[in-house]
């Protein structure tokens, strides 16, 4: 089991950008800390009002961006344009190469996750994907929100040996957890607080498994819980 406490993580701040960088990324590196098997990115930023990052490239790579609070809008190469808010989750399968741009459009900072993973294929068509996986007074469940596009799921199809799992708790409940597709997964925590064997978990924190065959037990406190679960190959 790996510990990838909040704290510990890279962290780049400028004068719109708040960022922490659970693995290697930009000007962050850490020999470390490079990934965890096709889990490449984890990147906690919180924007501005009324900024966000320009037209940029990427290629080959599944892109999930999942907002916690406020909204992002999104707009690419493909012609996509459109906003993204809490209880959606977007995907992007950069592909064959694709640009674009996120923008928080409010008056309030935009809080979010996103995290690349490796595709299972090279060079495909870029593709773009979002999906409604939760409403604002959904609370006290888990359950699968990506997945590859063999597996029927709710949520949004990737092109990557990934399954990701959302948990959203307002109470006190007691979990359990076992791998289901890939024998590898990452929990990152994002509100709240929660234990698993044994170790406290709180906002930004993670725990790593690795060839985790056994199930686990998650103990959300009393205040509530929502994490992230990331089967990876």
């Amino acid at each position: 089991m790996l510990i990838r406490k909040s704290n510990d993580r890279g962290k780049n701040q400028i004068s719109w950008l708040n960022s922490w960088h659970s693995f290697s990324f930009g000007h962050y590196y850490d020999p470390n800390w490079q990934g965890f098997y096709n889990l490449l990115v984890i990147n906690e930023d919180i924007i501005a009002p009324e900024m966000g990052f320009g037209t940029h490239p990427h290629r080959n790579m599944e892109i999930i961006t999942f907002v916690i609070s406020g909204e992002l809008r999104h707009q690419d190469s493909m012609g996509n344009l459109g906003i993204i808010k809490p209880g959606e989750i977007q995907v992007m399968s950069a592909g064959t190469g694709i640009t674009h741009s996120e923008h928080n459009n409010i008056k309030t900072p935009t809080h979010l996750l996103q995290i690349w993973v490796l595709p299972n294929k090279q060079e495909i068509i870029p593709r773009y994907d979002q999906k409604i996986i939760y409403h604002p007074a959904d609370y006290n469940f888990i359950k699968v929100i990506a997945a590859p596009f063999e597996v029927t799921t709710q949520g949004v199809s990737l092109n990557s040996n990934s399954q990701f799992w959302l948990g959203r708790y307002n109470r006190k409940e007691t979990v359990y957890f076992k791998a289901q597709t890939l024998p590898h997964f990452w929990i990152q925590m994002i509100k709240g607080e929660m234990r698993i064997n044994d170790q406290q978990l709180n906002a930004g924190d993670a725990l790593g498994f690795h060839q985790a065959t056994n199930e686990i037990t998650i103990n959300v406190s009393e205040q509530g819980a929502e994490f992230l679960i990331i089967e990876v190959q």
